[in-house]
């Protein structure tokens, strides 16, 4: 029978890899790491050194090195966590003996089963500290492994002499034993086939053929990769030269060695060096946990965002498995210090945070509680525009057709809804969408409440129904007010059969109609789009395929509009579903690579506006609820300033519709607000932003400091990414009650602040908003975290939200100076107003 034989890549700077996996079949293979397989979920079928085994949640077992093996699911789905050791790892054994680790915890019983409880919980430890890269996370990986494999010798090691092996009668895998052993003991030496062939006893021809059988690959392309993995390695953790690492590594020279290490890497050596030092201390894919997709070996099903981890860190030791404390506040701190004048000339410019808001659908406007919420935020807070869906959706009542095919346009609810808004200070950025009933080509719906997302069948009636819409509204409101509105030709046409089911080529000739009635009414009105998909941004040429198309058919766009959350699906067949959370520079990222595409088509400037953003785009992520939210907003409002017209927030309410309506006063919606009207951390983060100074004194990677007037704010803010397992897709750590255990583990910003060139005296209010001082979610969490809270329960929480605000006064000051200590996911305000 010929078995395959597996490489294995291990996380780099580390002699193993650990990952989770869900299996189907995986047939007979070998190789020559140590495997130690633990079932979170499930159960699986092990056929291993000629025993078959089956291992179900909570089982472990130990695959020692070059056994052939294969896996296979049974009939209940399955989660495993597998770690693979290089075998030099494991503490060698005298040589005259093979050490082989017989660990099986199938039938264990009683005091037995006590051998593998620090097997688990070093499992537990090593991914948790690989999940949460706290400082030194490393050093504590490599001592969980190394205790992890001293209780594998010391309990389950067994000494057999080579002659005594269960696997003995098998020549072939024995002499690849050798063969194997001594390349990674000798592959700095000169070593041919012909060499290899003389030490097994064996014809060049017999063992070229042999090992190319058994391996897969040819003895020399073998070696070849064995010398690059070891040079990797050198390239990466030691100052070597290149020469030296080519020769200590069995190259015959470095114009080979160059050679081979790029068609194998895709970069010479120096530009692999020149990578891993700019990403020194820095986070690193490959050391990380991760869900792993294919194999040489067969088939590695990715794994869906189950909560199958909770059972391994039952396994941690209860200091590191402990909920998280109501008041969480780190015990360690990064000191930072903080010199402003208040006279530096800085720089004005124009926010951007407060220019749009929007929601979720235009008939979701037309509810009184919807209203409520938004008159208060622009009591509070003004937005100068909105932005929703639907406002051509069948339940807003706008077209019609008589029994012959005559157009009937109804305007009554579409004028109730844009009077409310413009009464509230606020005007429409009107995304025209969806497609009426009568209208629709096809029968294709999106969300609960099914938007057609059909193009037209009859472009002309289209046509004629924008600009009979654009009309009314002129006539309604008058060419002056209309003409400060902006009108966005659908949402999201990149994303054929989910929001648009024509073709690509269909939405540049449905844009280029709906335009040109805009136009009609008169060039005074913006129009623009396409509300672009933030994937279709990486990873496609649409922009200047649309820009293109723009600029040949002399189609006028006056803005440019796209999307961006921080969630990102592979486009490989491999993803299966699972979102992959970016890292935190994505979101600005994403705008930059919007400029860069439009700078590279023919279109002139463009206003931009990111006319949907949030942390995700799943309306019931529980993160939305939390103080994570707060930070995440300020960093991404700061770090955009100058690069966008707009940031419209998806959504200013809960009041939200597209899936389900919440069933929990904190579901994770997209909203500033609750749906029982309680203001959550974003909402506040804005609040914040808006008192915000017209000239920036300075800004770095957590504040920005600013004045207007011979004010001074200074906003801090102590941004907590999500932990690299979260980002990976793997959601278990979170839950109802606990939402904070799947974050980095973070230090407190300990800011020693000086403000000089003051002049006078100055009142210094000071805002706390963290996990302590005004989350509403907190305080909900500590309340009982109720479902369905009561009046009385409601109008207490809405005390509790809103930042902790501290007076004081400061006379014939020349400069003023502070200490405050951020905690993670904190945000603090401080602002001196000049007294006259």
């Amino acid at each position: 029978m010929k078995h395959r034989y597996e490489f294995i890549e291990h996380h780099e700077h580390m002699p193993f890899t650990l990952f989770i996996n869900s299996i189907d079949h995986i047939p007979f293979h070998w190789h020559k790491e140590l495997e130690l397989i633990y079932v979170l979920k499930g159960s699986v079928e092990i056929h291993v050194a000629q025993e078959r085994l089956i291992l179900r949640e909570e089982d472990l077992l130990v695959i020692n090195s070059m056994d052939v093996h294969k896996i296979d699911k049974t009939g209940e789905a399955n989660v495993l966590l597998t770690l693979q050791v290089d075998p030099g790892t494991v503490q060698a054994q005298p040589q005259q003996s093979k050490n082989r680790i017989d660990c099986s915890s199938v039938n264990a019983r009683g005091a037995d089963e006590a051998r593998f409880a620090p097997i688990r919980s070093g499992l537990a430890q090593m991914m948790w500290e690989l999940n949460k890269r706290e400082d030194g996370y490393s050093d504590k990986v490599m001592g969980h492994l190394h205790l992890l494999l001293g209780q594998l010798v010391r309990y389950f090691a067994t000494a057999e002499r080579l002659d005594d092996s269960a696997n003995a009668s098998d020549v072939d895998l024995e002499r690849l034993r050798r063969i194997i052993q001594y390349v990674d003991e000798n592959y700095m030496y000169k070593i041919n086939l012909k060499q290899m062939a003389e030490q097994e006893h064996l014809s060049f021809y017999y063992f070229s053929h042999f090992f190319k059988s058994k391996i897969g690959i040819s003895f020399q392309k073998y070696l070849t990769l064995i010398r690059l993995e070891k040079a990797e390695t050198m390239l990466r953790e030691t100052t070597s030269n290149i020469i030296d690492i080519a020769a200590d590594c069995g190259f015959a020279n470095v114009k080979l060695f160059n050679k081979s290490f790029k068609e194998k890497m895709g970069v010479t050596p120096s530009e692999y060096r020149q990578k891993h030092e700019r990403q020194s201390g820095g986070a690193d894919d490959k050391h990380l946990p991760f869900t792993r997709d294919t194999s040489e070996s067969g088939s590695y099903i990715k794994v869906d965002t189950v909560k199958v981890l909770e059972g391994l860190y039952r396994h941690l030791p209860q200091v590191e498995a402990a909920a998280p404390s109501v008041t969480p506040t780190p015990a360690r701190s990064v000191e930072e210090s903080l010199v402003l004048d208040a006279a530096a000339p800085g720089e004005s410019y124009e926010p951007h945070w407060n220019r749009l808001l929007t929601a979720g659908r235009a008939a979701e406007g037309l509810r009184e509680d919807w209203r409520k919420q938004l008159a208060e935020i622009q009591a509070e807070q003004p937005f100068q525009h909105i932005r929703f869906h639907g406002i051509f959706n069948d339940e807003m009542m706008i077209y019609d057709e008589s029994e012959d095919g005559t157009p009937r346009y109804n305007w009554s609810y579409a004028d109730e809804l844009y009077d409310f808004l413009l009464g509230q200070g606020i005007r429409p950025f009107v995304e025209l969408g969806f497609m009426p009933g009568k209208l629709k080509r096809s029968d294709e719906t999106l969300f609960w409440w099914k938007g057609n997302i059909s193009p037209p069948k009859d472009m002309a009636k289209w046509s004629e129904l924008i600009r009979q819409f654009v009309r009314h509204l002129v006539n309604r409101y008058g060419m002056e007010e209309v003409r400060q509105w902006y009108f966005e030709v659908w949402n999201e046409p990149d994303a054929i059969e989910i929001c648009w089911s024509g073709t690509k080529e269909e939405y540049f000739e449905f844009y280029a109609a709906t335009a040109l009635a805009i136009k009609s009414v008169s060039p005074d009105l913006r129009v623009g789009g396409p509300a672009l998909n933030y994937i279709t941004v990486w990873e496609t040429d649409w922009i200047q395929t649309f820009l293109q198309y723009c600029h040949e058919h002399r189609v006028d766009i006056d803005f440019f509009s796209f999307h961006s959350y921080s969630e990102y699906w592979p486009g490989d067949e491999h993803s299966g579903g699972l979102s992959h959370t970016q890292p935190p520079e994505f979101f600005v990222d994403t705008i930059h690579k919007v400029r860069e595409r439009i700078a590279d088509s023919p279109a002139e400037a463009l206003e931009l506006h990111l006319t949907e953003w949030n942390f995700s785009l799943y309306p019931h992520n529980l993160l939305h609820d939390t103080m994570f939210m707060a930070p995440f907003i300020i960093k991404n409002a700061v770090d955009s300033i100058g690069l966008l017209q707009s940031l419209g927030f998806w959504t200013f309410t809960d009041i939200f519709e597209e899936m389900r309506a919440g069933d929990s006063p904190f579901h994770g919606g997209f909203g500033l607000i609750s749906m029982h009207g309680l203001k959550k951390p974003s909402y506040y983060a804005f609040a914040l932003l808006n008192k915000l100074g017209r000239r920036i004194l300075a800004r770095g990677p957590y504040y920005i400091a600013t004045e207007e007037n011979g004010d001074i704010q200074v906003l801090l803010y102590n941004y907590t990414h999500v932990d690299s397992l979260y980002a990976k897709g793997e959601w278990s750590g979170i839950s109802e009650q606990n939402r904070y255990d799947v974050f980095e583990s973070k230090e407190a910003l300990d800011v020693s602040l000086d403000i000089r060139g003051l002049q006078g005296d100055y009142k210094v209010s000071h805002y706390t908003l963290d996990r302590e001082h005004g989350s509403v979610f907190d305080a909900w969490q500590a309340m009982g975290a109720p479902d369905f809270p009561s009046k009385d329960e409601v109008a207490y929480l809405r005390r509790q939200s809103g930042p902790d605000l501290k007076v004081s006064q400061i006379r014939a000051a020349s400069s003023y100076t502070v200490r405050v200590t951020v905690p993670p996911h904190g945000v603090q305000l401080i602002t001196l107003h000049k007294q006259y």
